[in-house]
């Protein structure tokens, strides 16, 4: 058994109470209470386990694919091939062998499977924050008309692999409509002569 050691002393707890004890075990050098839960991987000798019994084929039964000395209980929904459940993996909807798997997850044609995704919220944002830096000022025209066509283009595109909000498409986009309402008005005043 794997040596349970006293809170406060640090001394080495008695195995036969930890193994007897209900979740109360008294240390023998300081004489304080220890509260022990004694899983049952703790309360064995440690020695090697024999490996799990493999559940081979038997008469008229179907061998594994990849390993001959397994039962075949599944067929890969890409290649057809009998798997056992070892080399059975859940793809979508559908179980492929773990060779099928690392060939899908290499090619990005599986809609199933993405590895990357353009973050168009990102984008927007950033198209309509450039106006802002005091070296690309002059390029608003472009950018604040883009952010708003992109925002809206992409609403209803997927933000990333992972949860988030729509925060940066939403800045993105008010962002890019003061910039272009704000150009809109620039205009008509120059034009109407409001500024005179």
């Amino acid at each position: 058994m794997a040596a349970v050691r006293c809170i406060y002393c640090s001394r080495a707890l008695p195995s036969a109470q930890v193994a007897a004890s209900n979740g109360e075990v008294w240390c023998d050098g300081c004489r304080e209470s220890s509260s022990v839960i004694a899983l049952p991987a703790l309360l064995e000798d440690g020695k090697p386990k024999p490996p799990p019994l493999i559940e081979a084929p038997g008469e008229g039964d179907a061998a594994c694919f990849y390993s001959p000395g397994r039962k075949a209980t599944k067929e890969c929904g890409h290649c057809g091939v009998l798997i056992s459940d070892v080399w059975a993996a859940q793809w979508g909807s559908k179980v492929v062998c773990l060779k099928c798997l690392e060939h899908l997850r290499e090619t990005t044609k599986d809609a199933t499977f993405q590895s990357k995704r353009v973050l168009w919220d990102n984008i927007t944002a950033l198209l309509a924050l450039t106006p802002f830096t005091l070296v690309l000022y002059f390029l608003a025209p472009f950018t604040a008309p883009a952010a708003v066509l992109l925002g809206l283009w992409h609403w209803n595109s997927p933000r990333s692999l992972v949860p988030r909000s729509r925060l940066r498409l939403v800045l993105g986009l008010l962002l890019g409509l003061l910039q272009v309402g704000g150009g809109v008005f620039v205009i008509c005043g120059l034009w109407f002569g409001w500024f005179k």
